[in-house]
């Protein structure tokens, strides 16, 4: 076991450490939404947990990107359009 503990050293890093611990929560949580809606969505396929867990990073993303000053729905619609081609999907 590594003795290091990873403490932060400064404001920067501590806002680091705690976006990258909050959007993993999110990110996990969304999954289990996402599972849901899908199956209470009218004709919607059912979407299982890996799929699930494929696409919650992705709109967690989306969400940060329409949340910021300088971004709002259109570009995190923008940001979910350009990223199919850019992954080579």
């Amino acid at each position: 076991m590594d003795d290091a503990q990873s403490h932060p050293t400064n404001t920067r890093e501590f806002m680091a450490m705690w976006n990258a611990v909050t959007a993993e929560h999110l990110t996990h949580k969304l999954a289990g939404v996402l599972q849901e809606l899908a199956g209470r969505a009218p004709g919607a396929p059912a979407m299982d947990a890996a799929e699930a867990e494929a696409l919650a990073p992705l709109l967690v993303r989306a969400f940060h990107i329409a949340s910021s000053p300088d971004g709002g729905p259109h570009a995190a619609v923008q940001f979910l359009a350009e990223y199919a081609p850019e992954s080579g999907a």
